[in-house]
Formats: structure tokens, C-alpha cells, sequence
């Protein structure tokens, strides 16, 4: 008597559903850092379009999902840079929810 395993392991089915996965987190990620960024900028607001601007992103390139964070007014790196870094929001916002983001992407994948 002989027993036949078949191997039914579909490696690309895997990969799209982590791939997916990890897309989902990013994206939701790159919200979550807009909408604080938004929240919590630190400037007085003349017409809002500064703080509208802020924008959370993701995309994939290659097989890196990219996460960004943009101003989007002509002025928005005088905001980041001018005065001693005193109305920026991008960078702080960036570096404070990074481990974070981090961490949570790493748990997807184990």
C-alpha cells in the first residue's frame, strides 16, 4: 500500500494575498498620517489651502510599498524648512508614526 501527497501549496496565491494585505495597511497608514498632520499643524491658517494640501499616500514600486506624506503648496517646504523647522509637520508626523507602521508591516508578513 502506497500513500501519494500532493502538494497543493500555491506560492503566488500567498503572495498576492500578502501583497494585498500589506497594501491595505499602507494605504490606511498613509491616511492616518495625513489626517493627523492636518490635525495637528502647527501654523495659523490664512486660506486652509496649506493645511487641505497635506496629502497621505501610497504605491507600490517595484516590490516596495512606498508611503509618502506631501505638502502640496508651492510654499509647503518653506513651512518644512523656513523659521528653525518651527511650522513643520510632514517630517514630525513621519518619524513619530514610522516603528509604528514598522512594526505593523512586519506582522503582516510572519
Amino acid at each position: 500500500m502506497s500513500t501519494r501527497v500532493t502538494n497543493t501549496f500555491n506560492a503566488k496565491a500567498v503572495e498576492k494575498k500578502v501583497k494585498a494585505a500589506i497594501g491595505l495597511y499602507a494605504d490606511t497608514a498613509a491616511k492616518k498620517m495625513e489626517g493627523e498632520a492636518k490635525i495637528n499643524a502647527p501654523w495659523t491658517d490664512r486660506t486652509g489651502n496649506a493645511r487641505n494640501s497635506i496629502q497621505g499616500d501610497f504605491d507600490w514600486q517595484g516590490d516596495k510599498a512606498v508611503i509618502t506624506l506631501s505638502g502640496n503648496m508651492d510654499y509647503s517646504v518653506y513651512l518644512e524648512l523656513a523659521h528653525e523647522k518651527k511650522y513643520a509637520i510632514l517630517k514630525p508626523t513621519i518619524d513619530r508614526n514610522a516603528p509604528e507602521i514598522l512594526k505593523g508591516c512586519q506582522r503582516l508578513v510572519k
